[in-house]
């Protein structure tokens, strides 16, 4: 396989990631998170000195920050319900201030 092949197979792990994230498939992702490691090991040994790739490398890297945000938000997601379900208040700094609480927005 080509490196442009192995770019290809490494965007569609990418779209299949984002798929099993939003499916809460974790055994799936598990999986490809493996395929992923593998993938890069090869593309990276087959490009050694290939400048002209880094468009494609900077491609991947956007690719693989949009999933990681995913994951974080689907953890961070995962932990809240858990919290609430556990003590009945969300654990995450964004969630909403309780209306007892007594904020002013007059100061």
């Amino acid at each position: 396989m080509d490196p442009e092949q192995m770019f290809g197979q490494f965007d569609r792990l990418l779209e299949e990631e984002r798929g099993a994230i939003r499916r809460l498939d974790g055994a799936r992702v598990h999986d490809i998170a493996a395929e992923k490691v593998d993938l890069f090991l090869a593309i990276r040994e087959s490009t050694r000195g290939r400048s002209e790739l880094a468009p494609r490398f900077r491609d991947l890297a956007a690719g693989l920050r949009r999933n990681a945000v995913l994951l974080a938000h689907a953890r961070d997601c995962l932990r809240d319900v858990l919290s609430a379900f556990h003590d009945g208040s969300p654990a995450t700094p964004y969630a909403p201030a309780p209306s007892s609480a007594g904020l002013s927005v007059r100061g």
